[in-house]
């Protein structure tokens, strides 16, 4: 291709105006395999941005549908290859000054250009930057990288403990592509983002990057502090320094001669509009530009939102009833493992002064390796997590830094993000001075690429490297890393955010529940072994409250996706029949269990929800058992409020198309029945049940800023599914932002017949929300003739119930306005398609069941 330098192009995905002509060299590049004993030779066009596993798939050398059933097994016989990518361009009036950029690198590799060695890379987690005065010339140009096999690189090298495979824990690439037990093995290597050239275009000043933070909030303005580095400003210029508010009217402006690399600056904005959290406010986002005096043209341009943020980790009184949960919760058998806390706090987040309940999951990369429409992909499942209610993300460490697209997308969502840096689950050469550096480099890279995101509230060292680890301890796994490495950038370039150096954190150990943050996960055993003893489970509710903690960042919950994405990815026989080969390849599992995940999520089900009638019964219920997870567990965070300060559930999405995991939505962006759960028990104001000491404890939670008067009324329900009682029982006016007891009533109180106790939860004339109880186990049985459905548009359903249904689940290619309800008798619903996908067929499946005793 012939590639003229000439005419300016803008990028604002990242803040900045380029003032520099940008050559984009994307699109197709030669690749071709460089094959050892027994390899194949191998020649393909590939696309960049992208990897060899899509080059692969696109020449039909693996199969195209690479999710199907085990096809991706045969990404494994190619991870040891090398590979060349080489490409041919054309310039003309080639000037100095100029520099090539790698967006992404994956992993390791030599670049040669026109012949001659450019440059050596190891890191896929950062961009690289390079000279190439000297390099270019006019006419033909031919690039070069040479990528190693990065299992090969690590050969010989010395083993490290770790969870799932440990030889990623000397690579600096996506760590969950090695294999985890959520996704299958994707180890490539490729060219994963964009490839340009620019050229000084002569001016005499650029801005290199800037950094936008709120100072102080009070009744006069919102100080708001700007840090600006500057390029080729040793002639000096008058610049223009303006913020926008959201309706682009001036909200304050500086103007200011620059002749130094670093210029700092004040603005008060006063009746600033405040970035609130999705469920406590609007998210408002300001503009900051930075424009030249002298030629008119922008440099700089960025959006930000004004807020305050801040962890309040205040110790619990002696005494106090927060002290003695904590005395409680160190008796358990998991928790006397992890927990030597004598003195305990809380870990609140409060935004703008406000204390928020963070209700949200973990993020994972949501494609195993690089492929196209991504940006559509993350829009598409952050929409659905802000519908649900989720205010926070965690995005873990054992993925990658995501793209501006997604923090934007947070935080005009109103989604807070927490951010770890990229390891997970190992011990990892912390003694080599190298690993070191390289992560030094990447917070470098990821402080400048995400400071300026209002979304981002505090950052984490790793992802459970340190779980064993404690403040006093002069070593443990991470520690180098946190203080050596990333720590030092941290503290120099983003001094305004939190940094804790792992997650989880705080406390003696730092996986204790006490004190700091916590993940349950780190307790899986300890649950897997309660599922797979003799015990029936009668009593999982009560079971669920040991796992109670300050503040959850990871809590685990799996269940099975719809069988219309199970439908991707594996045949009917598969699905249905008594062979569970692909579930657990699709299920992935962990070698550090007794047993596969898939037999503890059987086991689970068949348990709480009762014995499978059928293959069509157990799909249903590996669905509902995670939609029952996530009810118990999210009710229990929000009745302890602010004993529990958060609950983030391991996880959002999924990375490949998982059959029955961790997430809340699958691979194909369709929720699954947890995320209705998630829901639901996020909604501002919920009622739920609770049994203590031989009696039925109704709990509102209020996660408003206002008061709601409102009135419960109490419904008992029978083994026949009908309602032998209906009363009014009480009312109360709820505060705002607290979780309060509505009525307690004693077990003796109820008709003698009663196998369900449900509430509802009434505010001026219309019914908030619906809980229910039922002591021990929750059988539940197909009761399809109690329910009578139709179609009133190709958007809408109406279902009626004749006898009490407790789940009610409508199956379609669609995102529903409401799943997985109950019905009283008599009770009819309309349920609205919100978001069709393009597979979306009429009518829809509807499967209605209820419980007997």
């Amino acid at each position: 291709m012939i590639i003229s330098r000439f005419g300016h192009k803008t990028c604002l995905s990242k803040g900045l105006i380029d003032i520099i002509n940008r050559v984009n060299i994307n699109g197709d590049w030669d690749v071709k395999s460089l094959p050892e004993a027994g390899q194949k030779e191998i020649n393909f066009k590939a696309k960049v941005p992208g990897c060899v596993i899509e080059g692969l798939i696109n020449e039909n050398i693996i199969d195209r549908d690479v999710f199907w059933r085990d096809n991706a097994k045969a990404v494994k016989d190619y991870e040891k290859y090398n590979w060349l990518y080489s490409k041919q361009f054309e310039l003309k009036d080639v000037t100095s000054g100029a520099s090539i950029t790698f967006e992404r690198l994956d992993t390791y590799c030599d670049i040669f250009l026109n012949g001659k060695h450019l440059a050596k890379c190891e890191n896929g987690f950062i961009s690289h930057t390079f000279s190439v005065d000297g390099f270019l010339k006019n006419g033909t140009n031919l690039i070069e990288i040479y990528f190693y096999s990065p299992i090969n690189k690590v050969l010989g090298m010395q083993k490290l403990p770790g969870a799932f495979t440990t030889e990623r824990l000397y690579t600096r690439r996506m760590q969950c592509t090695y294999g985890w037990d959520w996704v299958a093995r994707f180890v490539t290597c490729g060219i994963g983002g964009d490839v340009y050239l620019t050229f000084n275009d002569g001016m005499d000043i650029s801005v290199e990057s800037a950094y936008v933070y709120t100072k102080n909030i009070d009744e006069d303005s919102a100080g708001v502090g700007a840090d600006v580095f500057l390029n080729d400003c040793k002639n000096g210029e008058i610049l223009d320094f303006v913020i926008f508010a959201p309706d682009g009217k001036v909200a304050a402006k500086r103007v200011r001669y620059c002749a130094e690399n670093h210029v700092r600056l004040s603005f008060d904005v006063p009746n600033a509009l405040l970035w609130y959290p999705n469920g406590y406010g609007e998210q408002p986002l300001y503009e900051f530009v930075i424009t030249s005096d002298k030629t008119q043209r922008e440099l700089y341009r960025l959006k930000f939102g004004i807020r305050s943020v801040k962890i309040l980790e205040i110790p619990d009184e002696p005494e106090s009833d927060n002290y003695k949960k904590c005395l409680l919760l160190k008796k358990t058998d998991f928790s006397a493992e992890y927990d030597k806390n004598t003195e305990f706090s809380g870990f609140i987040l409060k935004i703008n002064g406000i204390k928020i309940m963070c209700k949200g999951a973990d993020w994972v990369p949501c494609q195993p390796f690089t492929m196209p429409g991504n940006a559509e992909k993350i829009t598409e499942a952050l929409e659905l997590a802000a519908l649900a209610g989720v205010n926070m993300l965690r995005v873990w460490g054992g993925g990658q830094f995501e793209s501006d697209h997604f923090y934007s997308e947070c935080s005009r969502l109103g989604i807070t993000v927490t951010q770890d840096f990229l390891m997970a689950c190992g011990r990892y050469p912390e003694d080599n001075a190298e690993f070191l550096s390289q992560l030094r480099k990447e917070a470098e890279y990821a402080v400048k690429k995400l400071r300026n995101h209002t979304c981002l509230v505090w950052w984490s060292g790793d992802n459970e490297n340190a779980v064993n680890g404690c403040d006093t301890d002069e070593d443990y796994p991470g520690r180098s890393s946190a203080f050596k490495a990333i720590a030092p950038v941290l503290y120099k370039e983003d001094p305004y955010r939190d940094f804790l150096p792992s997650s989880p954190y705080g406390g003696k150990n730092y996986a204790s529940n006490t004190v700091g943050t916590t993940h349950n996960s780190q307790y899986l055993s300890y649950f897997f072994d309660h599922i797979s003893s003799e015990n029936d489970l009668y009593d999982y509710k009560d079971y669920f409250k040991k796992y109670n903690a300050r503040f959850i960042a990871e809590e685990p919950t799996m269940g099975a996706v719809s069988s219309i994405s199970l439908k991707k990815m594996m045949s009917d026989e598969d699905i249905y029949s008594l062979n569970d080969e692909m579930w657990k390849y699709h299920m992935q599992t962990n070698p550090g269990l007794r047993k596969h995940l898939f037999d503890y999520l059987c086991d689970f089900s068949r348990k709480i929800l009762g014995d499978f009638s059928d293959s069509a019964d157990r799909l249903f219920k590996l669905k509902y058992a995670q939609y029952e997870w996530i009810r118990i567990t999210l009710e229990r965070a929000r009745r302890e409020k602010w004993f529990c300060s958060g609950i983030v559930y391991w996880m959002l999405n999924d990375c490949w198309p998982a059959s029955a995991g961790w997430a809340l939505i699958d691979y194909y962006c369709l929720p699954k029945a947890s995320y209705y759960a998630f829901k639901r028990a996020a909604k501002q104001l919920i009622l739920s049940i609770d049994r203590e000491e031989g009696k039925y404890i109704f709990h509102v939670s209020n996660d408003g800023l206002k008061s709601h008067d409102v009135t419960l009324i109490m419904k008992e329900i029978s083994g026949k599914g009908m309602i032998i009682s209906d009363k009014q029982v009480a009312a109360k006016s709820v505060k705002p932002n607290a979780s309060e007891v509505i009525l307690s009533l004693s077990a003796g109180e109820l008709q003698s017949n009663t196998a369900l106790l449900a509430g509802e939860l009434w505010e001026n004339g219309q019914m908030i929300d619906r809980a229910f109880y039922m002591d021990g186990a929750l059988k539940l049985y197909p009761c399809q003739e109690a329910v009578s459905y139709e179609m009133i548009s190709d958007s809408q359903i109406k279902v009626t119930a004749n006898s009490y249904v407790h789940a009610l689940e409508i199956e379609g290619a669609a995102v529903f306005d409401d799943n997985y309800f109950s019905l009283l008798p008599g009770e009819t619903k309309t349920v609205s398609c919100i978001k069709k996908q393009s597979e979306f067929t009429l009518p829809l499946s509807v499967k209605a069941y209820t419980v007997k005793k």
